[in-house]
């Protein structure tokens, strides 16, 4: 796996989780909803832009790490697979529990 790679999962896994912590944030804060709508006119609109955003700039950070570098040398596919598999299974158990809870309270 090259360094680009490995940078490219990485990003995404942090992509995920924080775009799945905003979202969960946005359903139980109604003034966190309310700053998302103020950016952009619309809650989604807002968390899009902000995954749009931070996929790029989590890729450029990493790669531009030379701390990082060591780890990212790891010829472990299935590692970083496995990782953006748990990230994104965490987000969406956490969305649906918030969802859950809100809807049985």
């Amino acid at each position: 796996m090259t360094k680009e790679s490995a940078a490219f999962l990485l990003s995404a896994t942090a992509t995920i989780l924080i775009t799945g912590s905003i979202i969960t944030a946005h359903v139980l804060s109604p003034e966190f909803k309310q700053f998302l709508i103020n950016l952009t006119g619309h809650h989604w609109i807002s968390v899009s832009i902000i995954a749009a955003i931070l996929f790029p700039l989590i890729s450029v950070l990493i790669l531009s790490s030379e701390n990082l570098g060591a780890l990212l040398k790891a010829d472990a596919l299935r590692i970083w697979s496995k990782g953006l598999v748990v990230a994104t299974i965490l987000a969406l158990l956490g969305t649906f529990i918030v969802y859950v809870s809100i809807t049985l309270w």
